[in-house]
Protein backbone atom coordinates (compact mmCIF):
# COMPACT_ATOMS: atom_id res chain seq x y z
CA UNK A 1 0.00 0.00 0.00
CA UNK A 2 2.71 2.36 0.67
CA UNK A 3 4.48 1.93 -2.69
CA UNK A 4 1.55 2.69 -4.39
CA UNK A 5 1.23 5.40 -2.19
CA UNK A 6 4.34 6.38 -3.26
CA UNK A 7 3.73 6.82 -7.05
CA UNK A 8 1.09 8.92 -6.23
CA UNK A 9 3.20 11.49 -4.28
CA UNK A 10 6.15 11.06 -7.01
CA UNK A 11 3.94 11.80 -9.55
CA UNK A 12 1.99 14.78 -8.12
CA UNK A 13 4.44 16.61 -6.20
CA UNK A 14 6.83 17.41 -8.65
CA UNK A 15 3.86 19.62 -10.30
CA UNK A 16 3.23 21.47 -6.78
CA UNK A 17 6.73 22.35 -6.21
CA UNK A 18 7.13 23.86 -9.96
CA UNK A 19 3.95 25.56 -8.84
CA UNK A 20 5.91 27.40 -5.39
CA UNK A 21 8.69 27.55 -7.85
CA UNK A 22 6.39 30.18 -9.48
CA UNK A 23 4.52 31.66 -6.70
CA UNK A 24 7.93 32.35 -5.32
CA UNK A 25 9.32 34.01 -8.77
CA UNK A 26 6.41 35.93 -8.33
CA UNK A 27 6.56 37.09 -4.64
CA UNK A 28 10.08 37.73 -4.99
CA UNK A 29 9.56 40.49 -7.87
CA UNK A 30 12.07 38.25 -10.37
CA UNK A 31 9.51 37.85 -12.72
CA UNK A 32 6.45 40.80 -13.00
CA UNK A 33 2.72 39.30 -14.01
CA UNK A 34 3.42 40.91 -17.48
CA UNK A 35 5.97 38.69 -18.04
CA UNK A 36 3.99 35.72 -16.43
CA UNK A 37 1.32 36.81 -19.58
CA UNK A 38 3.48 36.76 -21.69
CA UNK A 39 4.75 33.19 -20.92
CA UNK A 40 0.84 32.10 -20.94
CA UNK A 41 0.53 33.46 -24.31
CA UNK A 42 3.65 31.27 -25.89
CA UNK A 43 2.66 28.64 -24.20
CA UNK A 44 -0.98 28.26 -25.15
CA UNK A 45 -0.34 29.08 -28.45
CA UNK A 46 3.12 27.09 -29.21
CA UNK A 47 4.65 25.49 -26.66
CA UNK A 48 2.01 23.49 -24.92
CA UNK A 49 0.46 22.60 -28.98
CA UNK A 50 3.82 21.45 -29.83
CA UNK A 51 3.56 19.08 -26.86
CA UNK A 52 0.29 17.38 -27.74
CA UNK A 53 2.00 16.96 -31.21
CA UNK A 54 5.01 15.69 -30.22
CA UNK A 55 3.06 13.26 -28.20
CA UNK A 56 0.64 11.85 -30.56
CA UNK A 57 3.82 11.39 -32.86
CA UNK A 58 5.95 9.38 -30.22
CA UNK A 59 3.07 7.18 -29.30
CA UNK A 60 1.61 3.82 -31.10
CA UNK A 61 -1.57 5.48 -31.66
CA UNK A 62 -3.37 2.83 -33.75
CA UNK A 63 -2.38 0.45 -30.86
CA UNK A 64 -3.61 3.04 -27.91
CA UNK A 65 -6.74 4.77 -29.43
CA UNK A 66 -9.41 3.31 -27.43
CA UNK A 67 -12.90 5.24 -28.82
CA UNK A 68 -14.87 3.59 -26.54
CA UNK A 69 -13.51 4.85 -23.44
CA UNK A 70 -13.79 8.28 -25.30
CA UNK A 71 -17.34 8.12 -25.79
CA UNK A 72 -17.84 7.56 -22.37
CA UNK A 73 -15.77 10.21 -20.97
CA UNK A 74 -17.74 12.75 -22.96
CA UNK A 75 -21.08 10.87 -22.40
CA UNK A 76 -20.16 10.96 -18.50
CA UNK A 77 -19.15 14.46 -18.84
CA UNK A 78 -22.41 15.41 -20.60
CA UNK A 79 -24.62 13.49 -17.83
CA UNK A 80 -22.76 15.24 -14.80
CA UNK A 81 -22.95 18.68 -15.99
CA UNK A 82 -27.02 18.72 -16.75
CA UNK A 83 -27.71 17.22 -13.59
CA UNK A 84 -25.38 20.04 -11.92
CA UNK A 85 -27.12 22.31 -14.15
CA UNK A 86 -30.26 21.21 -12.87
CA UNK A 87 -29.29 21.21 -9.34
CA UNK A 88 -26.47 24.49 -8.83
CA UNK A 89 -29.94 27.28 -8.98
CA UNK A 90 -31.84 25.13 -5.87
CA UNK A 91 -28.87 25.20 -3.37
CA UNK A 92 -27.86 28.88 -4.59
CA UNK A 93 -29.85 31.97 -4.39
CA UNK A 94 -27.14 34.01 -6.29
CA UNK A 95 -27.60 33.90 -9.95
CA UNK A 96 -24.24 35.53 -10.47
CA UNK A 97 -23.03 32.35 -8.85
CA UNK A 98 -24.76 29.73 -10.99
CA UNK A 99 -22.67 29.55 -13.92
CA UNK A 100 -19.30 30.11 -11.83
CA UNK A 101 -20.34 26.89 -9.60
CA UNK A 102 -21.35 24.77 -12.83
CA UNK A 103 -17.93 25.31 -14.89
CA UNK A 104 -15.75 25.33 -11.79
CA UNK A 105 -17.51 21.73 -11.05
CA UNK A 106 -16.62 20.02 -14.20
CA UNK A 107 -14.19 21.94 -15.90
CA UNK A 108 -10.49 20.68 -15.69
CA UNK A 109 -6.89 21.76 -15.63
CA UNK A 110 -6.45 19.51 -18.14
CA UNK A 111 -3.82 20.36 -20.07
CA UNK A 112 -1.04 21.49 -17.68
CA UNK A 113 -1.69 18.83 -14.89
CA UNK A 114 -3.06 16.12 -17.39
CA UNK A 115 0.11 16.12 -19.49
CA UNK A 116 2.71 15.65 -16.85
CA UNK A 117 0.26 13.59 -14.45
CA UNK A 118 0.18 11.00 -17.68
CA UNK A 119 3.65 10.99 -18.63
CA UNK A 120 4.66 10.58 -14.61
CA UNK A 121 2.26 7.41 -14.57
CA UNK A 122 2.40 5.96 -18.14
CA UNK A 123 5.40 7.20 -19.74
CA UNK A 124 6.03 9.57 -22.96
CA UNK A 125 5.62 6.43 -25.60
CA UNK A 126 2.03 5.90 -23.88
CA UNK A 127 0.82 9.22 -23.98
CA UNK A 128 -1.37 8.73 -27.48
CA UNK A 129 -4.73 8.19 -25.45
CA UNK A 130 -4.28 10.89 -23.32
CA UNK A 131 -2.85 13.18 -25.59
CA UNK A 132 -6.23 12.16 -27.49
CA UNK A 133 -8.24 12.92 -24.48
CA UNK A 134 -7.07 16.60 -23.74
CA UNK A 135 -7.53 17.65 -27.38
CA UNK A 136 -11.07 16.46 -27.32
CA UNK A 137 -11.93 16.95 -23.80
CA UNK A 138 -10.19 20.96 -23.55
CA UNK A 139 -12.37 22.38 -26.24
CA UNK A 140 -15.37 20.39 -25.34
CA UNK A 141 -15.35 22.22 -21.77
CA UNK A 142 -14.49 25.77 -23.66
CA UNK A 143 -18.06 25.14 -24.97
CA UNK A 144 -20.05 23.66 -21.99
CA UNK A 145 -18.68 26.69 -20.29
CA UNK A 146 -20.29 28.89 -22.50
CA UNK A 147 -23.61 27.67 -22.72
CA UNK A 148 -23.32 27.25 -18.85
CA UNK A 149 -23.28 31.13 -18.00
CA UNK A 150 -25.97 31.26 -21.05
CA UNK A 151 -28.01 29.07 -19.44
CA UNK A 152 -28.18 31.47 -16.69
CA UNK A 153 -28.82 34.73 -18.41
CA UNK A 154 -30.80 36.42 -21.14
CA UNK A 155 -27.79 36.17 -23.70
CA UNK A 156 -27.65 33.72 -27.02
CA UNK A 157 -25.07 31.52 -27.51
CA UNK A 158 -23.17 32.20 -30.90
CA UNK A 159 -22.88 28.67 -32.10
CA UNK A 160 -20.83 30.23 -35.01
CA UNK A 161 -18.12 31.58 -32.79
CA UNK A 162 -17.77 28.55 -30.78
CA UNK A 163 -17.66 26.30 -34.17
CA UNK A 164 -14.76 29.43 -35.16
CA UNK A 165 -13.07 29.05 -31.63
CA UNK A 166 -12.44 25.15 -32.33
CA UNK A 167 -11.57 25.34 -35.76
CA UNK A 168 -8.49 27.81 -34.91
CA UNK A 169 -7.56 26.40 -31.71
CA UNK A 170 -3.36 25.70 -32.06
CA UNK A 171 -4.69 23.02 -29.59
CA UNK A 172 -6.64 21.14 -31.87
CA UNK A 173 -4.91 22.00 -35.23
CA UNK A 174 -1.64 20.39 -33.26
CA UNK A 175 -3.69 17.36 -32.41
CA UNK A 176 -5.01 16.88 -36.15
CA UNK A 177 -1.70 17.42 -37.85
CA UNK A 178 0.19 14.98 -34.90
CA UNK A 179 -2.55 12.22 -36.79
CA UNK A 180 -2.07 13.07 -40.01
CA UNK A 181 1.71 13.00 -39.97
CA UNK A 182 0.72 9.29 -37.54
CA UNK A 183 -1.52 8.02 -40.23
CA UNK A 184 0.77 8.52 -43.19
CA UNK A 185 3.70 7.14 -41.50
CA UNK A 186 5.52 9.80 -41.87
CA UNK A 187 9.50 10.41 -39.79
CA UNK A 188 11.65 13.05 -39.14
CA UNK A 189 15.00 13.67 -39.27
CA UNK A 190 17.31 12.85 -35.68
CA UNK A 191 17.42 16.45 -34.95
CA UNK A 192 13.94 17.30 -35.46
CA UNK A 193 13.22 14.58 -33.26
CA UNK A 194 15.45 15.40 -30.64
CA UNK A 195 14.53 19.44 -30.49
CA UNK A 196 10.57 17.88 -30.06
CA UNK A 197 11.90 15.74 -27.46
CA UNK A 198 13.55 18.44 -25.23
CA UNK A 199 10.94 20.96 -25.75
CA UNK A 200 8.05 18.31 -24.65
CA UNK A 201 10.05 18.06 -21.48
CA UNK A 202 10.72 21.54 -20.62
CA UNK A 203 6.89 22.18 -21.12
CA UNK A 204 4.82 20.89 -18.66
CA UNK A 205 7.51 22.45 -15.69
CA UNK A 206 7.12 25.69 -17.33
CA UNK A 207 3.71 26.15 -17.74
CA UNK A 208 3.19 25.06 -14.26
CA UNK A 209 5.65 27.95 -12.95
CA UNK A 210 3.76 30.29 -14.79
CA UNK A 211 0.70 28.80 -13.48
CA UNK A 212 1.63 29.54 -9.79
CA UNK A 213 3.14 32.45 -10.41
CA UNK A 214 -0.42 33.91 -11.85
CA UNK A 215 -2.46 32.72 -8.84
CA UNK A 216 -3.68 35.41 -6.80
CA UNK A 217 -4.63 35.02 -3.24
CA UNK A 218 -6.11 38.14 -1.78
CA UNK A 219 -9.80 36.63 -1.12
CA UNK A 220 -8.97 33.21 0.02
CA UNK A 221 -10.62 34.26 3.36
CA UNK A 222 -14.08 34.45 2.33
CA UNK A 223 -15.05 30.42 2.43
CA UNK A 224 -18.60 30.38 1.86
CA UNK A 225 -20.97 26.94 0.89
CA UNK A 226 -20.66 27.82 -2.82
CA UNK A 227 -16.88 27.22 -2.86
CA UNK A 228 -17.54 24.34 -0.77
CA UNK A 229 -19.75 22.50 -3.47
CA UNK A 230 -18.14 23.93 -5.99
CA UNK A 231 -14.43 22.20 -4.67
CA UNK A 232 -16.34 19.31 -3.52
CA UNK A 233 -18.08 18.00 -7.07
CA UNK A 234 -14.74 19.02 -8.95
CA UNK A 235 -12.14 17.10 -6.62
CA UNK A 236 -14.16 13.95 -5.04
CA UNK A 237 -17.78 13.67 -6.67
CA UNK A 238 -17.43 13.76 -9.82
CA UNK A 239 -13.43 11.87 -9.93
CA UNK A 240 -15.20 9.22 -8.06
CA UNK A 241 -18.56 8.92 -9.77
CA UNK A 242 -16.46 8.81 -13.37
CA UNK A 243 -13.40 6.31 -12.36
CA UNK A 244 -15.59 3.55 -10.42
CA UNK A 245 -17.73 3.47 -13.64
CA UNK A 246 -15.31 3.18 -16.02
CA UNK A 247 -13.64 0.43 -13.39
CA UNK A 248 -16.63 -1.53 -13.62
CA UNK A 249 -16.74 -1.03 -17.98
CA UNK A 250 -13.71 -2.55 -17.29
CA UNK A 251 -11.54 0.41 -18.73
CA UNK A 252 -7.37 0.26 -17.54
CA UNK A 253 -4.18 1.38 -18.27
CA UNK A 254 -4.06 4.08 -20.56
CA UNK A 255 -8.06 4.96 -20.54
CA UNK A 256 -8.63 4.77 -16.71
CA UNK A 257 -5.56 7.04 -16.67
CA UNK A 258 -7.39 9.36 -19.48
CA UNK A 259 -10.60 9.04 -17.50
CA UNK A 260 -9.04 10.63 -14.29
CA UNK A 261 -7.28 13.28 -16.11
CA UNK A 262 -10.63 14.41 -17.30
CA UNK A 263 -12.33 14.40 -14.26
CA UNK A 264 -10.13 15.09 -11.45
CA UNK A 265 -7.92 17.60 -12.33
CA UNK A 266 -8.38 21.33 -10.84
CA UNK A 267 -10.80 23.97 -12.11
CA UNK A 268 -9.29 25.34 -15.17
CA UNK A 269 -6.87 28.73 -14.76
CA UNK A 270 -9.28 30.21 -18.00
CA UNK A 271 -12.60 29.58 -16.06
CA UNK A 272 -11.57 33.31 -13.96
CA UNK A 273 -11.41 34.77 -17.25
CA UNK A 274 -14.84 33.45 -18.69
CA UNK A 275 -16.27 33.99 -15.54
CA UNK A 276 -15.73 37.89 -15.47
CA UNK A 277 -16.64 38.14 -19.54
CA UNK A 278 -19.67 36.20 -18.45
CA UNK A 279 -20.50 38.81 -15.57
CA UNK A 280 -20.38 36.28 -13.52
CA UNK A 281 -18.57 36.51 -9.57
CA UNK A 282 -14.96 36.66 -10.27
CA UNK A 283 -14.14 36.07 -7.14
CA UNK A 284 -15.85 32.58 -6.66
CA UNK A 285 -13.99 31.60 -10.01
CA UNK A 286 -10.77 32.79 -8.37
CA UNK A 287 -10.51 30.97 -5.09
CA UNK A 288 -12.09 27.82 -6.78
CA UNK A 289 -9.07 27.88 -8.84
CA UNK A 290 -6.82 28.41 -5.98
CA UNK A 291 -8.19 26.04 -3.75
CA UNK A 292 -9.24 22.94 -6.37
CA UNK A 293 -5.41 23.21 -7.39
CA UNK A 294 -3.61 23.08 -3.89
CA UNK A 295 -6.15 20.29 -2.76
CA UNK A 296 -5.69 18.42 -5.51
CA UNK A 297 -2.55 18.13 -4.68
CA UNK A 298 -3.84 15.43 -1.62
CA UNK A 299 -6.84 14.38 -3.71
CA UNK A 300 -5.05 13.25 -6.80
CA UNK A 301 -2.64 11.34 -4.87
CA UNK A 302 -5.26 9.70 -3.04
CA UNK A 303 -7.25 8.61 -5.97
CA UNK A 304 -4.19 7.63 -7.93
CA UNK A 305 -2.78 5.18 -4.50
CA UNK A 306 -6.34 3.56 -5.16
CA UNK A 307 -6.12 3.05 -8.64
CA UNK A 308 -2.86 1.11 -8.02
CA UNK A 309 -4.26 -1.00 -5.20
CA UNK A 310 -6.76 -1.90 -6.75
CA UNK A 311 -5.00 -3.14 -10.54
CA UNK A 312 -6.52 -0.49 -12.68
CA UNK A 313 -3.17 0.70 -14.37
Amino acid sequence: MFGNFMIGFNAVMPMLIYMLFGQFFAQAGMIKQESFQDFNRALFKILLPINLFTNIYKSDFKQSFNGYALTYILVIALTLYFILAFIIPRVSDDRTRYGVMLQGSVRANAILFGLPLGTSLLGEENMGMVTITLAIIVPFWNIMSVIGFSLYSEDKVSFKQMGKSIITNPMVIATFIGLIVVLLGLQFPEVINTSLTNINRMVSPLALMVMGGTFSFAKLKDIDFALIFTVANKLIIIPLIGLTLGAVLGFRGDAIISILIAFAGPTAVSSYAQAIASDGDGDLANQTVVFTTMLSMITLVFLITLMKTFGLF
